[in-house]
């Protein structure tokens, strides 16, 4: 049998091409976090332009000026939100703290009827629950109050540059079109003005679900006469906007609200909730955010998925609009590549 050699030639430049590449990639990973904060930024911005755009057609308003209202009425709604729900939770807070032995009694009492199995299991977790703060050592607090202040840091990162953006006309065409070359600069706006659209519908959507959720909360809470419905609803809208952990924070309040009549009813309201945030997981998401973006329920829930084990929370967040202006470049593939293969013709000329 004859042998047969292979010769495998590999020019320089394909070596050092490789290599840029790979070098690429790792910087990409050393600064995903900035990433992060710029793409949430241009998201938000993407999703405020229109109302900014409406306030300066409409109303006449500066640009500048759009935007510091935009900013001063939410900053007024999260605090007025702070404010309205402070007081009643602090003094049922403070009740259950002052009545937790009794409270205690009475779950014990609740739960002495289920099998002997789930009633160990339930009072090794009640017996536990003072040790649960003796693990915050010094290190542990002062890492807490290094991640708030970090995430705090964040936050007006993001709301700095999304309003740089906002204050000028077209701001995000402008921005990111100036890494562009001229060549394909039609194009990308075409391709931009569409992922910008969409954007815009998903942050239109996320207030639709957060209204809705708020809306159905208020409403079986006011069924079942559980005090402060109106409040409670309010929280669980707002919490909404927070992926994964946000229906959880909702319902604690609810909860301890709750136990105040009964431990039967504390378990009611927890499965209340449960019944709100799975019907919202499967129901309102997929159609809602189908109708504002256009994408397939089956690919909205892949990319939220996908997004929660790359990102955590963040990447659910932004799984729909990545997704869904990765949607728009691949309906434009052949545009984008048409002009590239002009460009590049260009180019070699």
């Amino acid at each position: 049998m004859e042998k047969q050699s292979i010769k495998l030639d590999i020019s320089t430049y394909t070596i050092l091409k490789v290599i840029g590449i790979l070098v690429f990639v790792f910087f990409i990973f050393l600064i995903r976090e900035v990433l992060i904060l710029l793409t949430i930024s241009f998201i938000l911005a993407a999703a405020l332009e229109p109302v900014v755009d409406r306030l300066q057609t409409k109303l006449k308003f500066p640009r500048w000026a759009g935007v510091l209202t935009i900013y001063i009425l939410f900053i007024a709604a999260v605090f007025g939100f702070i404010n309205l729900i402070a007081p009643v939770l602090s003094e049922q807070v403070r009740t259950l703290i002052a009545n937790k032995d009794i409270y205690i009694g009475d779950i014990r009492a609740f739960i002495s009827t289920w099998p002997q199995d789930y009633q160990d299991q339930l009072n090794n977790l009640i017996n536990s629950l003072p040790s649960l703060f003796q693990g915050w050592q010094l290190g542990g607090v002062s890492d807490r109050v290094f991640g708030f202040f970090t995430g705090i840091g964040s936050f007006v990162v993001v709301f700095v540059i999304s309003a740089y953006v906002l204050s000028l006309k077209n701001g995000m065409k402008q921005t990111v079109s100036a890494f562009v070359p001229e060549s394909r600069r039609k194009i990308f706006i075409k391709v931009f003005g569409e992922i910008t659209r969409k954007m815009s519908l998903w942050f239109r959507g996320q207030l639709i679900l957060s209204l809705s959720v708020g809306l159905a909360t208020f409403i079986g809470l006011w069924i079942m006469h559980i005090p402060y419905a109106l409040i409670l609803a309010l929280i669980a809208a707002f919490t909404e906007l927070i992926p994964m952990v946000g229906p959880i924070l909702g319902a604690i309040p609810a909860v301890i609200v709750a136990l105040f009549i009964s431990p039967v009813m504390a378990v009611i309201v927890g499965i209340f909730y449960i019944f709100v945030q799975q019907t919202e997981n499967h129901v309102l998401v997929p159609q809602i955010m189908r109708k504002a973006v256009g994408l397939n329920p089956v690919i909205i829930i892949t990319a939220m998925l996908i997004g929660a084990k790359l990102f955590g929370i963040i990447g659910v967040i932004l799984a729909v609009p990545v997704a869904s202006s990765i949607h728009v470049i691949i309906k434009e593939w052949p545009a984008i590549k048409q002009t590239n293969s002009k460009g590049g013709g260009k180019v070699g000329n």
